[in-house]
């Protein structure tokens, strides 16, 4: 059994309804430029990763933490 077909005036007003961005980029699908290209996605991702670098933390210690008592200890025996 097909699903009940809707209005053109029902579809508009769900369209309306969308967010922003949402209805930017339904929009741009009916207009037919589709996805942007693989390479723009890409760099998008990129720059989100980049824009988290250096945000972690971790409360664990390893001796990258302390390499300054480690590096001390050994150019202290050095000749």
């Amino acid at each position: 059994m097909a699903a009940p077909s809707k209005s053109l005036e029902e579809i508009l007003a769900q369209a309306r309804r969308l967010p922003e961005d949402q209805r930017q980029r339904l929009v741009a699908d009916l207009q037919g430029e589709g996805a942007p290209p693989i390479e723009s996605r890409r760099q998008n991702a990129m720059k989100r990763w980049l824009a988290r670098a250096g945000s972690g933390h971790v409360d664990v210690t390893d001796i990258s933490s302390s390499k300054n008592k480690y590096l001390a200890e050994i150019y202290a025996t050095k000749p």
